[in-house]
């Protein structure tokens, strides 16, 4: 296979390898925080001999021999290149895909990258090269592939991330500047609890290893209020912009995302007042159960009506070592623990709770009632929340931290 790249009667470029016809596509990359495009992703649009459009998959799947996969992949970017480089965007980025093998042994077959962006004069700072983490096994490849894209001034992105295949520990060790979450993982979100749950914490992960996220795939409403709550940085999909010729783009929807912005900050608001409204009245009778405590009443008579609760599951103390004092007092509502899957952690007098942050968070501020938030009770297996409060003065080795677990539905 050649391919060859030439001009189309609509001034746009395309590449002929074989009868088939490659066209470029872009699609846009919204800033949550700019609210407007920064980027776009050149996407390969291919049509066969008789003009029936086919998955740029399935032409690459007919590639067998390494020289023509390398040649067709090269020529799909220098397409986006030059008709990216025709609309002159800077600042704007171009992200563009390089298939696993190319970037693992795309260097054995001589220089291209620097060479056509030298040519078309794009600053290296404007393209991202994606890179799909999981298909490249040996990590040195994928290291020395960075290398060469970041030799170039070239951002480097970690494309489909989350899906089978993607190594977590590479995020520390790579630096990637650009995380790009799978879409499966949006669209599992929009049907699962969990996944919901833990989305926010994979966004902070991200962002803690020192990269942006990406979160592509956004379709629906529900998609982009759970990437918004998640806090990602970017955002790609069909339900903002569908890819197009760059001169026939259509802005991207601002209304679908002005939309969702007013909604997840309404949401916010509602669930602020409605986790206020939940856990006041438990607070009320926290604060009471302090005073007795402070007052010499044992832990288990001062807990009697808090414990009664339907929404208060236990009851715990700590020293100021965040090691526990006697054992936990269950409330009515606690989950059945006899039943508990973490049986042998259920006896918890003498554990230690330093990591915790309730108890960190205790610490800190001493003298104000802290809430966490949700995470799995060890105590009884489920979802919970718990209140913490640190004495200001303890006048002797005693009580130093004061805990109560609140049932949290998985929801």
């Amino acid at each position: 296979m050649n391919p060859r790249i030439q001009l189309d009667t609509d001034g746009q470029s395309v590449a002929v390898c074989e009868g088939f016809r490659i066209r470029s596509a872009f699609q846009p990359i919204i800033s949550v925080a700019h609210q407007r495009v920064v980027g776009y992703e050149g996407l390969a649009r291919v049509t066969d001999e008789s003009g029936q459009a086919i998955p740029p998959d399935a032409l690459f799947a007919r590639i067998h021999e390494l020289p023509h996969l390398v040649a067709v992949d090269r020529a799909c970017r220098e397409l986006h290149l030059t008709n990216f480089a025709r609309m002159q965007f800077y600042p704007r980025w171009i992200f563009i895909n390089v298939h696993p093998l190319v970037a693992m042994h795309g260097h054995q077959f001589g220089p291209f990258f620097a060479n056509i962006l030298e040519e078309l004069q794009i600053e290296g700072s404007q393209v991202v090269v994606e890179l799909v983490e999981s298909a490249l096994v040996d990590e040195r490849q994928l290291r020395s592939a960075i290398d060469l894209y970041r030799s170039l001034g070239c951002l480097v992105a970690l494309d489909d991330f989350g899906i089978s295949g993607s190594q977590f520990t590479r995020l520390w060790r790579i630096d990637a500047d650009i995380v790009k979450l799978d879409r499966s993982l949006i669209a599992e979100a929009e049907h699962s609890a969990r996944a919901r749950r833990t989305l926010p914490s994979l966004t902070a992960m991200v962002h803690e290893a020192g990269s942006l996220v990406l979160q592509e795939g956004i379709e629906t409403p529900v998609q982009l209020a759970l990437a918004l709550n998640a806090g990602v940085d970017l955002l790609q999909g069909f339900g903002l912009a569908r890819p197009a010729l760059l001169d026939q783009a259509e802005p991207f929807d601002r209304a679908f995302l002005a939309e969702g912005l007013r909604q997840t900050s309404l949401e916010t608001d509602r669930a602020d007042f409605d986790l206020h409204q939940q856990i006041q009245a438990v607070t009320e009778r926290f604060e009471d159960m302090l005073v007795a405590i402070e007052r010499g009443v044992s832990v288990d008579k001062a807990a009697r009506a808090l414990l009664s609760m339907h929404l208060v599951a236990r009851v715990f103390v700590l020293d100021g070592s965040g090691r526990q004092l006697g054992e936990t007092v269950h409330g009515a509502f606690a989950p059945q623990t006899q039943h508990s899957r973490f049986q042998p952690l259920l006896q918890a007098e003498g554990a230690s709770w330093v990591k915790r942050p309730y108890f960190r968070r205790a610490m800190i501020d001493p003298g104000v009632v802290q809430i966490s938030r949700p995470y799995l009770s060890v105590a009884g297996g489920n979802l919970c929340r718990t209140l913490s409060y640190c004495r200001a003065h303890v006048p002797d080795s005693g009580i130093k931290v004061v805990c109560c677990d609140l049932n949290w539905a998985d929801d």
